[in-house]
């Protein structure tokens, strides 16, 4: 079935039904920052596919710098230990925004820090807060995940917000983090 021909709203061109469409959901669709990225298979996985390879590669950078780091497991009561400390790891990439959603941020977890793994299109950064202070606003507004239930959070974090992933260890040996 052919398509007919309908006059533009201003009248001064035809354009199809599907036409019409196409143009609506490119004025919608934010920038594609992420084309051309060799980076971009990780914006293709589910979220679980996600956080697993935000944690290993956590475990593998920090142990590659030198830096003790243990493997807490899908039913760990933590994602990982480093240095004999315990970390929850979450992992998301760059949006449109200019903003990354760490999505599941539990305060029930025994954790004693919350480490945020941002991926962008063309480089890996990082920000890390105790767990108090996340309770606490002080890394950000926490948001529920959904109305009416108080378990799982969302923190929103800016670019701007984040280090980069070569400072990680510097901050893993800084006299700052307490065991």
């Amino acid at each position: 079935m052919e398509e007919e021909p309908q006059q533009a709203a201003l009248g001064t061109t035809e354009v199809t039904s599907i036409q019409l469409l196409i143009k609506i959901i490119k004025e919608h669709v934010p920038e594609d920052i992420w084309q051309g990225s060799p980076l971009i298979g990780y914006r293709y996985l589910g979220n679980t596919n996600r956080g697993e390879i935000g944690e290993e590669f956590v475990r593998r950078y920090v142990k590659s710098a030198g830096i003790e780091v243990t493997k807490g497991g899908r039913t760990a009561k933590t994602d990982m230990r480093i240095a004999g400390r315990r970390f929850e790891v979450k992992t998301a990439s760059l949006g449109a925004k200019g903003t990354f959603q760490f999505n599941h941020v539990r305060l029930d977890r025994d954790y004693k820090y919350l480490l945020c793994l941002g991926i962008c299109p063309d480089k890996i950064v990082f920000n890390m807060w105790r767990k108090g202070d996340v309770a606490e606003g002080r890394a950000g507004s926490l948001v529920r995940m959904a109305e009416g239930q108080a378990v799982t959070y969302k923190i929103t974090k800016k670019l701007t917000d984040m280090m980069p992933i070569d400072d990680l260890p510097k901050t893993l040996r800084s006299k700052k983090i307490a065991r």
